[in-house]
């Protein structure tokens, strides 16, 4: 990891030069100080030295096999560039600390107190800079060169480990075709055997053999599902917590009912047990437990899935063979590793999947089925060795040297060994702008689902992005890493939007077992699941606290910290605010879920944070102390009780992205089901800005609003029909906006969109209130880009259908009472990108025409509060891609129609959901 230290700290150095020094050298003040203009010289100095090796680690890296002088080389060049990171963080907090105020006085007395320090800084970087030159010196003289590397590694420039990792996103959907075709016949048997009560099935083997696979293949059949009232598949890992597997469980069967729409996480978890107990006691029912450590799970389980009358299936996946033998008497499958015809088939479909026949040429069998041999029947192993040899050029004499090298990685003894460093192979030939990146990743807890956006803002606010080119974002940037991650298979994609991209991710467990174990050893980073945190031994840069912690004071080793994740709810706010006095160099903070009442006084002394991240929690006052963070670039106060923001946010010149609403109705129903914040029109001045949600309009605001010409993500509450005008131009200066919502300021407040450009850019419209004339406006058919579209309490008398239809790339379509008459026609040939329907509480509707050909992909059907339907569409026959219906809070009749005679015409409907 040597070049993505070396990277980091250029990355760094860039950013203070650029940004952080250059706004100090703009100070009077430090104009003044001789130490901070030999403070820059030396920084750019020790740039120059960090491009130069960063250019030898770079070929260096292709040859690392087991050469101990460069190891121990290396070793001090990390040591180094660690230092060197820490002086310039320090730095940069000095200056935030020097600059916390206007005040000219102030500034100077803080200058004065500080100049002992900032001369310090200036020593250590002077010897810094001597080190460089005796570590340049010490390769020198020990004969540390490429050549010499390239011998000792007996591998030549340009092979395998430069090479591209496979872009195997799907990688899980191909391996579950092949092999297990017996296992996989018998759980398909057990699962649709009539036997009443319930039965405990289990499938086992060693990790990466293919188990989540086999299970998850089944359960996702419709044939299975549809014999089945409820089902439900939830992770349960080593950390697992009894309340929230009941939780996760509840979320997949309860959820859907109107009434507890986004509020499971807010029960009394023995109340969820009650009516989770309750709601299933007389149902069939399919629940999958993946990945269980201890038999511990199922007994604390158990009591939660009731045994009644009816078919219960519980199939649970382990590597554990004494957890398996929960399973009720012969009904235990143990997975073995592929046959060698099994493995040669998957492997061709990685390695050739490019190639028409996907074949293996003749000239490579033999290299080919050597490698093969060293997978030994893994399908992990199997496919993620195809994967990478797929980008390979086909020719003999690489093959032969990707096994030469392979050849070592693979020989340990060990379970799971021989797979880590086949896994280390897939990380060694990851670009070093990705390495801090996918490290990150690992530091979140097992089986976490990792979003998109927070994943980008923690990069970010970390320094792993790069910065190319004016015209593209840090934001844009991070997103091709995440692309190529996934594409590379080191993070699966679980959830995609309607448009087929990827929004969430998951790190498997067994990669991210190594990638703690190297963030560990390399001090990048630890993850933290014990019950006492007292100590952070050898000065770790990140940490993160999940569940099972119980006490945390964090004095020794903590002061070289960069980033503080906390995934756990129950440790007293009082210890995380003891320990946060020492983080001095802290860029990210997340204390999202914490018990936090008051943000500590500490919090606004942290100067080098970026990313301060206090969601759901019940903090309710932010301190005017806030606008000293100057370089804080994400805030995030969602499903808080702030209600208010410091004039003093405007200070916050480089921030991207502030989130911050409250929430008073967790169903949803209500017209003010949130509230935004009111903000100071100066906060127009924040040019950086690309997401602003929720704030409160009014005029002076919605017509500064054109000077954030950044902006992507707009959410304005309390809109009033005089602001539209002003507030479309705004919008139209805004070229990258793609999210926009509206909400106007009541219910029966008018918003006339008549005579008004388009908005090119935008992907995401939601409107929330009366529209103009109660019809649908003039502009709406030169919305071309729209994809997903929410109209709530519109007041609409006509077919509002018509007026979308120009909306081409529309697939998500929401209507929140939004629609007055009776009648809603889809016509043939209307909407053929739509995925998803959401018809809620239209009070008036009584009929729904699906015409032959219309929505011909439509995959979701949402009918909710429709109180005047009383019969299933007809049309519904038509619908030939439906997949998933939701039928809630709808009539007696309409729910007795559609167990009777509407059984034909959703027949073909997959999954058909029905709350009472």
């Amino acid at each position: 990891m040597g070049d993505a230290l070396v990277f980091g700290v250029l990355q760094k150095i860039a950013a203070v030069i650029a940004v952080e020094v250059a706004k100090a050298g703009s100070s009077t003040l430090l104009k003044e100080a001789c130490d901070q203009r030999n403070i820059r010289n030396t920084i750019m100095h020790i740039q120059t030295e960090f491009m130069v090796m960063q250019a030898f680690l770079r070929r260096a890296n292709v040859h690392t096999a087991k050469n101990e002088t460069f190891e121990a080389w290396l070793e001090e060049v990390q040591k180094v560039a660690n230092k060197i990171e820490d002086i310039i963080d320090e730095y940069v907090y000095l200056i935030g600390k020097i600059e916390g105020t206007s005040n000219y006085l102030k500034k100077r007395i803080r200058y004065m107190k500080n100049c002992i320090s900032l001369h310090e800084i200036h020593t250590q970087l002077k010897e810094v800079k001597d080190h460089l030159g005796h570590l340049t010196e010490m390769r020198d003289r020990y004969g540390i060169s490429i050549s010499d590397l390239e011998r000792s590694s007996n591998n030549p420039p340009n092979s395998c480990s430069r090479m591209d990792i496979s872009a195997y996103t799907n990688a899980i959907v191909e391996a579950e075709v092949v092999g297990n075709k017996e296992e996989r016949a018998k759980l398909f048997q057990w699962l649709l055997e009539e036997e009443l009560g319930r039965a405990i099935i289990s499938v086992f083997g060693m990790g990466g053999v293919g188990k989540t696979t086999l299970v998850n293949t089944i359960y996702r059949k419709e044939e299975i599902k549809k014999n089945f009232d409820c089902c439900a598949f939830v992770s349960v890992s080593q950390s697992f917590q009894v309340e929230d597997l009941i939780r996760s469980i509840s979320k997949q069967i309860l959820e859907k009912e109107e009434k507890l729409q986004t509020g499971i996480d807010h029960i009394d978890p023995r109340d969820l047990i009650d009516r989770l107990q309750q709601y299933m006691q007389n149902k069939s029912y399919l629940i999958v437990l993946d990945d269980m450590w201890k038999r511990d799970a199922w007994l604390s389980l158990s009591h939660a899935l009731p045994v009644n009358n009816c078919r219960g299936r519980v199939v649970t996946t382990t590597r554990i063979k004494d957890v398996a033998l929960l399973a009720d008497e012969n009904r235990a499958i143990e997975l073995r590793p592929l046959s060698e015809g099994e493995s040669w088939d998957l492997f061709c479909t990685k390695a050739f999947g490019k190639l028409r026949e996907k074949i293996c040429p003749p000239y490579l069998v033999a290299w080919a089925k050597k490698i093969l041999e060293k997978c030994q029947g893994l399908p992990l192993a199997i496919v993620a060795i195809g994967s990478l040899l797929s980008y390979r050029e086909r020719v003999e004499t690489e093959w032969r040297m990707f096994y030469d090298q392979l050849s070592w990685v693979l020989s340990s003894n060990s379970e799971l060994g021989w797979v880590a460093d086949v896994l280390n192979l897939s990380y060694d030939n990851l670009p070093t702008y990705l390495k801090k990146c996918f490290l990150y990743c690992s530091l979140f807890p097992e089986d976490f689902v990792i979003r998109k956006k927070m994943i980008i803002r923690l990069w970010i606010a970390e320094g792993f992005v790069e910065q190319k080119g004016r015209e593209t974002t840090f934001e844009e940037v991070a997103g091709t890493y995440l692309v190529e991650l996934a594409d590379r298979s080191l993070l699966q994609v679980v959830e995609r939007d309607v448009n087929g991209r990827a929004k969430r991710y998951r790190m498997h467990d067994l990669v991210r077992d190594i990638c703690i174990a190297r963030s560990k050893k390399e001090m990048f980073g630890i993850v933290y699941d014990n019950q006492y945190l007292t100590d952070l031994k050898g000065n770790p840069r990140r940490v993160t606290i999940q569940n099972q912690c119980e006490y945390l004071q964090l004095d020794g080793g903590s002061s070289k910290l960069r980033s503080f994740l906390l995934f756990n709810n129950q440790l007293a706010s009082s210890q995380i605010e003891t320990s946060l006095s020492n983080f001095k160099l802290i860029r990210v903070l997340s204390l999202k879920y914490s018990n936090m009442v008051n943000l500590p006084d500490v919090v606004y002394e942290l100067f080098n944070l970026h990313y301060l991240d206090l969601s759901y929690t019940k903090i309710n006052v932010i301190s005017k102390s806030l606008g000293r963070l100057k370089l804080l670039q994400t805030l995030d106060l969602r499903f808080t009780l702030v209600e208010q923001l410091p004039r003093e946010i405007t200070k916050l010149t480089n921030l991207r992205h502030l989130l911050v609403y409250v929430c008073h109705d967790y169903t949803l129903m209500i017209y003010d089901w949130r509230s935004g914040v009111p903000v100071p029109v100066e906060i127009c001045g924040l040019k950086d800005l690309q997401t602003l949600n929720a704030i409160e309009a009014n005029q002076k605001l919605v017509f500064q609003l054109r000077s954030l010409s950044m902006l992507r993500s707009l959410d304005l509450l309390k809109v009033k029909g005089s602001y539209i005008s002003d507030l479309w131009f705004s919008l139209l200066k805004m070229p990258r906006l793609t999210d926009l919502g509206i909400v106007a300021c009541n219910k029966d407040e008018v918003l006339n969109f008549a005579d008004f450009n388009p908005l090119p850019s935008l992907e995401k419209l939601s409107i929330q209130g009366k529209l103009e004339g109660r019809v649908i406006p003039s502009i709406f058919s030169r919305f071309g880009n729209i994809r997903d579209l929410r109209m709530g309490w519109s007041g609409l008398r006509a077919d509002p259908l018509s007026s979308f239809l120009h909306m081409y790339n529309l697939t998500d379509l929401s209507l929140f009472r939004a629609y007055e008459g009776q009648v809603l026609t889809f016509c043939s040939g209307w909407f053929p990108k739509l995925k998803t329907l959401a018809l809620i509480n239209l009070s008036d509707l009584s009929r729904i025409n699906f015409e032959d050909g219309t929505t011909q992909s439509l995959y979701r059907l949402k009918l909710i509060g429709l109180r005047r339907l009383i019969k299933l569409s007809e049309g519904i026959r038509y619908l030939s891609e439906l997949h998933d219906m939701v039928i809630r809070d709808m009539p007696v009749e309409f729910v007795e129609n559609l167990r009777g005679d509407g059984q034909a015409i959703v027949r073909h409907v997959a999954a058909v959901k029905i709350y009472d």
